[in-house]
């Protein structure tokens, strides 16, 4: 029998294979228009372990999904964090990334807090990286710029680290600008729940830097900001960000059924449709 690690290595180099591959499919040149529709499934924390019935009825929830996701054939699939209820448990890692492999779109991970230690470590960061692969990507699709940064650097986490992150979010924003292209933001903490004043709490990120993350979101082009952790179903808006907090596969604190977000963009200044797809 292969032991564990042998395992996640395969399932990893698997989904690395893929989603490189995918990726690939759907980049396009900095002068694409946003002159047609994008669909993007938004996936909230998977949380294998986390189940109020158990490890197998999660890992059941997320397959379901996964067929499910295929049969709508979005453009682009985000997962909002929280892959595994415990990041030491290898063998719930692989069969999330085997899962997520059978994807048919291409897809973009954030780190959770149930995916890095808390506080965030550099060996906690490279155990990541290792497992999921870059905790800072952007991906371009439909003329719109989707970036998935990493929500836990901007708590306790080491600097350097922190610094590196956030000047390649802020070069990002800046290009997205300069090319006059929309941006979807991806976190697995949202910047606030109820407002951008309220209080710390565990669900939202420090006030300390919230109100310079914002303002550099809106200058940057943000349209949309997706987000997990929460396990509550939530919209509202910043401005003209508009931040979502879908439903998860597991366990969701407000007694929603379990399943997923399609949130689909149209072209111009047309709002947005959010719909929730149920698991069945």
């Amino acid at each position: 029998m292969m032991k564990s690690g042998t395992i996640i290595f395969f399932a990893a180099l698997l989904f690395f294979r893929y989603a490189a591959g995918q990726t690939s499919e759907v980049s396009s040149s900095k002068s694409a228009e946003t002159d047609s529709v994008m669909r993007l499934v938004q996936l909230c924390d998977p949380q294998l372990g986390f189940g109020e019935d158990g490890l197998e009825a999660d890992i059941a929830r997320l397959e379901k999904a996964v067929q499910q996701i295929n049969a709508l054939k979005p453009d682009v699939v985000i997962v909002a964090g929280d892959m595994v209820n415990d990041i030491g448990d290898e063998p719930s890692i692989a069969i999330f990334l085997q899962a997520i492999a059978r994807l048919e779109a291409p897809v973009l991970l954030t780190a959770g807090n149930h995916d890095l230690p808390d506080p965030v470590t550099a060996e906690g960061l490279q155990r990541y990286r290792s497992f999921f692969g870059n905790d800072f990507r952007t991906m371009t699709c439909k003329g719109r710029l989707i970036v998935s940064a990493n929500s836990q650097l901007w708590r306790e986490a080491p600097a350097e680290e922190r610094e590196r992150h956030d000047r390649l979010l802020r070069d990002a924003l800046q290009r997205a600008k300069e090319n006059g292209q929309p941006v979807i933001l991806l976190t697995h903490v949202p910047p606030f729940i109820s407002s951008a004043d309220e209080a710390d709490e565990y669900f939202n990120l420090p006030k300390a830097m919230r109100a310079d993350l914002l303002r550099e979101a809106e200058e940057g082009g943000v349209t949309v900001w997706l987000a997990g952790h929460t396990h509550r179903t939530a919209r509202r808006n910043h401005h003209r960000i508009a931040i979502l907090n879908g439903e998860t596969t597991g366990r969701n604190f407000d007694r929603h059924p379990a399943g997923f977000r399609l949130l689909t963009l149209y072209p111009g200044h047309r709002p947005f449709d959010w719909d929730f797809h149920a698991l069945n």
